[in-house]
């Protein structure tokens, strides 16, 4: 019998530890939305600049979509901030948005855009990558990114950030401009160097 105990109360406790574990409410990890896997190929197909807005309003509402109440009123606050210059209190808000939901891409995404905006730009790209590391597809970020390498004058990884964005949305038609202003430079220099 005494041997017996010790198995039970192990089946006991583990039962226990997963209804705790299930009983837990589940915050919404924006990018991995079910939806997000169709509307992708949909943006990449778009007929159209105007359907492609569509669907890329479409991506941004879930991505920006949380379930816990206290990090997505942070979201807010920060996004109203950040809309009205208060940067610094912008950036407070999106920090305490990734102390919160860590998982969450767009709190990395909205903290680096701040950052970007106050001149961090080395820490806007450690939020950028961030942001990647948690949703691959952002082509804001990426876009973000691009805007970064070309403000530092590092244009090759400019390119690849604006080519990478384009890649999974070819509907960024500012992006798309700097992209080709990039190029058309880039053969100014190799016909340059090729006299």
């Amino acid at each position: 019998m005494s041997k017996q105990f010790p198995l039970f109360r192990m089946a006991y406790l583990v039962v226990a530890a997963l209804v705790w574990v299930l009983t837990i409410p589940a915050v919404s990890a924006d990018q991995n939305h079910p939806r997000l896997d169709v509307l992708f190929p949909e943006l990449k197909t778009a007929p159209d600049q105007e359907m492609a807005d569509a669907i890329a309003g479409e991506i941004w509402k879930l991505w920006r979509d949380i379930d816990d109440p206290k990090a997505a009123q942070a979201l807010a606050n920060g996004s109203q901030a950040m809309g009205t210059g208060q940067y610094r209190n912008a950036y407070r808000y999106f920090s305490e948005v990734i102390r919160q939901v860590p998982a969450f891409a767009e709190g990395w995404n909205k903290r680096a855009t701040v950052l970007y905006l106050m001149g961090a730009y080395q820490e806007s790209i450690e939020d950028i990558r961030e942001t990647l590391l948690r949703e691959p597809r952002h082509f804001g970020a990426l876009s973000g990114l691009g805007l970064i390498f070309l403000r530092q004058h590092q244009f090759g990884p400019a390119t690849a950030a604006f080519r990478d964005a384009l890649a999974i949305n070819p509907y960024l038609s500012r992006i798309r401009a700097a992209l080709e202003q990039l190029e058309s430079r880039q053969r100014a220099i190799d016909e340059k160097n090729a006299i």
